[in-house]
């Protein structure tokens, strides 16, 4: 399937969520973000991954700013992590600095919207893995 579950918060202050599937991602996704934000360096960018059951949960931190989602254990990571770049950078367009300040699930109704439009796109637009995409256009420019 592919992404199923996408999530946007600031620290343990979940902004936006959106699920796929009926699962218990979001409160999987809780443990995580209370786990990555313990200690004194919650503000440290990094992008880590934690297995859960076949899926893994694929977590990127920027400027203080959460991007999680989960995925079936067999589309690896460059895809996740295409996925969490792009919702960061949506979400930072559109919001800006109203992310600092927003109380919990504020920008829910609007950007729940656009987690379920790029899951869908990442999940199954090939056109999304920019690697094979770009293979294919060089394969496709050398045979003509």
């Amino acid at each position: 399937m592919g992404i199923l579950y996408g999530l946007v918060s600031r620290g343990q202050v979940v902004l936006a969520e959106f699920s796929a599937i009926q699962s218990n991602a979001s409160v999987v996704a809780k443990q995580i973000l209370n786990k990555i934000n313990q200690g004194s360096d919650n503000y440290n960018d990094s992008n880590v991954s934690f297995s859960h059951d076949r899926y893994v949960f694929h977590v990127k931190r920027t400027d203080g700013l959460t991007v999680l989602c989960m995925a079936d254990e067999s589309v690896g990571r460059r895809i996740p992590f295409a996925f969490l770049e792009d919702i960061h950078q949506k979400f930072v367009k559109t919001y800006g600095r109203g992310i600092l300040s927003a109380p919990a699930y504020a920008m829910n109704d609007e950007f729940s919207r656009v987690l379920s439009q790029q899951i869908d796109y990442y999940s199954n637009d090939p056109n999304a893995d920019r690697l094979n995409r770009l293979k294919g256009e060089m394969t496709q420019a050398s045979s003509n």
